[in-house]
C-alpha cells in the first residue's frame, strides 16, 4: 500500500519531532510491518535529554509507541498483524532507543 504521504512506509501527512524520522524508516523495514503512522505531538512537565521511545498499548491493527525527546512526545501507530515479530525487532534492532 502507497498512499499519497507516505515515503519508506511512514506516513508524513504531519510534523515528526527531530530524531525520530530515521528510526521510524527502521522501523517500517520489518517485513511484519505494514505502516507507520505519526500521531499528535503534545507537551510533557519532565524533559528527556535524549530520544526514547516506549511501548504502548496494544490496538486492533497493531500497537502504539510513545516517542520522547526533550519536553515533547508523539504518539506513534504500528500497523501489523504480528505484533510480537515487531516487538522483537525494536527490541534487537533499535534497542538504544526503545525504554
Amino acid at each position: 500500500m502507497n498512499g499519497r504521504h507516505r515515503v519508506r512506509g511512514v506516513k508524513r501527512e504531519h510534523s515528526i519531532i527531530p530524531g525520530l524520522l530515521p528510526i521510524l524508516e527502521q522501523l517500517a523495514q520489518s517485513p511484519a510491518v505494514s505502516a507507520v503512522i505519526p500521531g499528535r505531538i503534545s507537551v510533557t512537565r519532565a524533559g528527556l535529554p535524549t530520544l526514547q521511545l516506549r511501548l504502548g498499548t496494544q490496538t486492533i491493527t497493531g500497537f502504539k509507541l510513545t516517542a520522547r525527546r526533550g519536553t515533547t512526545a508523539q504518539e506513534v501507530f504500528v500497523v501489523t498483524t504480528d505484533a510480537e515479530s515487531v516487538l522483537g525487532f525494536l527490541r534487537q534492532e533499535i534497542k538504544e532507543f526503545v525504554e
